[in-house]
């Protein structure tokens, strides 16, 4: 097949949908990806990419288009903008785009407008448009405070609107958690049989044990990996921390960058956590080797009602790699926890119940976290392997590409 890609995020930076893309080319499929301009943790734009030279490329038989949305600055007007940039330069490149593609894939991260270029390509070409749905909208504008009551009520029926749109305008949406379907069907008025759950995979890389490599270790180290955002919480997880300082022999490391880091890291200094440690992001090569050092991962969210639905991919990376599993959030993530029995969950929020669970993860029998590390992988291999996402993934490309109306 022909595909053509859609997603503001891409190579060089480490988002899944690269692999995905290159996972398909090995395949046998052709694939062309618009996309935005890659920026560093700081939301400047990448030195190289300063130059339009490189605005086309091909990296691993993908083929790459970008177009000049803004930099992803911090403060929500920055994101704003960065969002509707990308949404109509992606549009107007598509328009001189040849009609030869078999099937669009809208790359749904958040905001849902990401999608609007997919969209309009495929009604101009008459092809599908299967997107990949790993935010929910007009839910997630919850971290924003933009709710369906008081105030902000316009705003939220605004979007609830355009959300509805967008969604039943794509010919099929896979969605990255069980949760999401009933969601997307209740409140935006999707067809539950043009919906499937696919969960993310983990990467291969994770499926190897590799030697334990983390700077500022102590004897028990847990690793928060991913995002620093309002949505993770990462303050709950610092304010943990204070309780666990008389434990000199515990530490805990955030691997990661987002738009709460500077925030986070000035929270550390003045309340002088010396048991924390901010690496930054780490290149995904790298990241097995933190994992190794770790006693736990870790999983923070805030309470906002829309987490309750997410499971984040790093939750299928952390199992993959074996290692037990510390979460403090709500809903489908501490479910699958449970169900997987591979680690502690508290509910969102709980700073003192997630300290005594890392205490309790400390001065646990090691082969009890061992155990819980055995469990966690068995369970990735039965629900998230890349093997059997890649099968099920390609089936629904083949299949919405042969027959979209089905």
């Amino acid at each position: 097949m022909k595909i053509l890609v859609v997603s503001q995020q891409y190579w060089p930076e480490n988002w899944r949908i690269v692999d995905i893309c290159e996972e398909l080319v090995s395949r046998g499929h052709q694939v062309t990806v618009v996309c935005g301009l890659p920026n560093d943790s700081q939301g400047n734009l990448l030195p190289l990419y300063r130059d339009k030279a490189h605005w086309k490329e091909i990296h691993e038989g993908v083929s790459i288009f970008r177009v000049a949305d803004h930099p992803r600055k911090k403060g929500d007007l920055n994101l704003f903008i960065k969002y509707k940039s990308f949404a109509r330069r992606a549009d107007q490149l598509l328009k001189g785009f040849s009609n030869d593609f078999d099937i669009v894939l809208s790359n749904q991260l958040s905001p849902v407008m990401q999608a609007i270029p997919a969209i309009n390509f495929g009604a101009r070409i008459g092809k599908p448009v299967l997107m990949y749905c790993y935010d929910l909208w007009p839910e997630s504008l919850g971290v924003r405070g933009v709710v369906d009551h008081g105030l902000t009520r316009p705003i939220y029926r605004h979007y609830l609107r355009l959300s509805r749109k967008i969604y039943n305008s794509v010919t099929r949406i896979l969605v990255t958690s069980p949760d999401y379907i009933n969601y997307l069907h209740e409140t935006c008025l999707v067809p539950l049989k043009r919906m499937n759950y696919v969960p993310q995979y983990a990467e291969a890389i994770f499926g190897k044990k590799s030697q334990p490599k983390l700077e500022h270790s102590t004897l028990h180290n847990f690793v928060f990996a991913g995002n620093v955002g309002s949505a993770q919480d990462v303050e709950t997880l610092l304010n943990a921390a204070r309780y666990l300082l008389p434990h000199p022999e515990i530490s805990i490391h955030i691997l990661g960058s987002g738009s709460d880091l500077e925030k986070c890291r000035k929270m550390s200094k003045k309340e002088n956590l010396s048991n924390v440690f901010f690496h930054g992001p780490l290149p995904l090569k790298e990241m097995p080797g933190a994992y190794e050092a770790a006693d736990a991962l870790l999983v923070v969210l805030s309470r906002l009602s829309f987490l309750n639905y997410v499971v984040p991919g790093k939750v299928q990376s952390y199992m993959e790699y074996g290692k037990p599993i510390i979460a403090a959030c709500n809903g489908a993530t501490p479910r699958m926890i449970e169900e997987a029995r591979c680690g502690l969950s508290v509910p969102s929020g709980d700073v003192e119940g997630l300290s005594k669970a890392l205490l309790t993860m400390a001065t646990m029998d090691s082969k009890q976290r061992l155990e819980m590390g055995d469990l966690a992988h068995a369970y990735s291999c039965a629900h998230f392997s890349r093997e059997k996402f890649f099968s099920v993934f390609e089936g629904e490309l083949s299949s919405c590409a042969l027959n979209p109306k089905n």
